[in-house]
């Protein structure tokens, strides 16, 4: 393979200093956004009007551009009132229009107030509408702007193209406290992770070194005091950017407090983070944050690098530790295993046979069979090598409520045996955090594990999706391997 210049893309969200892309063509730091200022005209008292100067620019392709063009729409409504600014909202020769790209506005109770993309739904409650997989993305809007403003993932199909799910990234900012105002980009329309050019040729330090990182970023935040550190681990210069390893740092909220420099737009505009999904669906910040809540550490997400003509997802591990009850700190480096594909070596790299949608559809018809056949039938279907819910290494497994594995086609030996406290070769207790996605989160979740439907015994990335069945067990299921486009 001819030498090249790899461009990483690290996502730095949900898993802490993840790779992944929006500018894989010509890549290179965020846009902080238009850098017009809207002039906004206040409404007559007589409510008879408003004069609207507010520029809009002519394309939004990156988060930062969208986290801007939210927070001009939210300011005109504080300015201008509500009923001014849904008429505004709507209009489709407007300030705030910009091809499907327009502004939404919704109560917190989930009742619609204005929504370009879907205008019959004006007065509607949409609260507990659902996306392509099961996630509530109108009640994570509204947690999100219940912290100020952030950023939401979820999957759905773009209106008017199709029916494919397409990965979504939503901005929301409240207004007053009554409701909020957000806008959406879909992946076709744009970079839905936000993300910034990482040097590929950055030695990495290793597990270890990521661990041993991570703590010394911890004491100095404990011993010179949080404003100081932020200030240090947001310097663009400062003792904290090493190569791969920056500092990302949020509260208990999942609101942004230190991001690397090259996505500033974050700590700065204290973007809240919690409702930001991977592109396996990987609720990582709200994964970390709840290994937070303990004494930390290891969750894994993916990184997006570019190989030729081809975009491939490999394993990227975070880590993360408490700095005390209100705030915490991760980083995170490439999978020292896949360090060859930093190199353009793609030799080895196992790449996934089956989709997310398919492993998605896999636990949710295994789930709904044990509803309608109890659970002592579903464990013999499940147990058997050779039965219904069996696609190559694409099977499901059972567990308890606490972790003990009731049901497995190809790991009979660990059948009755506790998984709660399984760790992998790097530390991640792959178990708990999987259990903590079902509970709290996505339900996915990234895995190293082997692939037993051959009896291999490699750690290869599996993600992983968890479903209670009822209160006492759950089915899960995994598909191995990397992504490659």
């Amino acid at each position: 393979m001819n030498t090249r210049t790899l461009l990483f893309v690290l996502v730095l969200f949900l898993a802490g200093g993840i790779l992944t892309a929006g500018c894989i063509q010509n890549p290179g730091p965020e846009s902080p956004g238009p850098s017009t200022t809207p002039s906004l005209t206040p409404a007559p008292a007589d409510g008879s009007g408003v004069t609207v100067t507010l520029a809009t620019p002519e394309k939004m392709t990156t988060s930062a551009d969208l986290i801007a063009f939210v927070e001009r729409a939210a300011e005109y409504a504080r300015t201008n009132g509500r009923e001014n600014a849904l008429a505004e909202f709507v209009n489709p020769n407007g300030s705030f229009a910009l091809g499907d790209i327009a502004v939404f506005a919704y109560r917190y109770d989930g009742t619609v107030l204005a929504d370009p993309s879907s205008p019959g739904l004006a007065g509607t409650n949409i609260l507990d509408r659902t996306d392509s997989f099961g996630i509530s993305y109108v009640k994570n809007m509204a947690e999100t702007a219940r912290f100020g403003k952030g950023i939401v993932s979820y999957t759905s199909p773009r209106p008017g193209y199709g029916s494919t799910p397409e990965p979504v990234l939503a901005v929301v900012e409240d207004v007053n406290g009554a409701y909020y105002v957000g806008a959406r980009m879909y992946a076709s329309e744009g970079n839905v992770y936000p993300s910034a050019v990482l040097n590929a040729s950055a030695e990495s330090p290793g597990v270890d070194g990521l661990v041993s990182y991570v703590k010394e970023a911890v004491a100095y935040a404990r011993e010179n005091g949080r404003d100081n550190a932020l200030a240090e681990f947001n310097n663009p210069g400062g003792r904290f950017i090493r190569g791969e390893l920056v500092i990302m740092a949020l509260d208990f909220n999942g609101t942004s407090l230190a991001s690397p420099p090259y996505a500033s737009e974050l700590a700065e505009n204290r973007i809240n983070l919690i409702n930001y999904q991977d592109p396996n669906g990987v609720a990582t910040i709200r994964g970390m944050r709840d290994l937070s809540r303990g004494e930390g550490g290891f969750l894994y997400s993916v990184a997006k690098v570019t190989v030729d003509n081809s975009t491939v997802y490999f394993p990227k591990i975070n880590y993360v530790e408490p700095v005390d009850e209100n705030w915490w700190l991760f980083s995170a480096i490439v999978d020292p295993a896949y360090s060859g594909v930093a190199a353009g070596d793609l030799s080895g790299v196992q790449v996934r046979t089956h989709s997310r949608m398919e492993l998605y559809d896999l636990v949710n018809r295994v789930v709904d069979y044990a509803k309608a056949n109890g659970k002592e039938k579903t464990l013999a279907v499940i147990d058997d090598p050779k039965g219904q819910f069996v696609n190559g290494d694409l099977f499901p497994w059972a567990e308890s409520a606490d972790g003990v594995l009731l049901a497995d086609p190809f790991l009979k030996s660990d059948i009755g045996q506790s998984m709660i406290d399984y760790t992998d070769v790097y530390g991640m207790k792959t178990t708990r955090v999987g259990i903590d996605a079902m509970q709290n989160g996505s339900g996915f979740s990234l895995a190293l594990f082997p692939d037993t439907s051959v009896n291999g015994t490699a750690q290869i990335p599996k993600l992983i999706y968890m479903k209670p069945v009822d209160d006492s067990w759950w089915i899960g299921s995994g598909i191995y391997g990397v992504v490659v486009e």
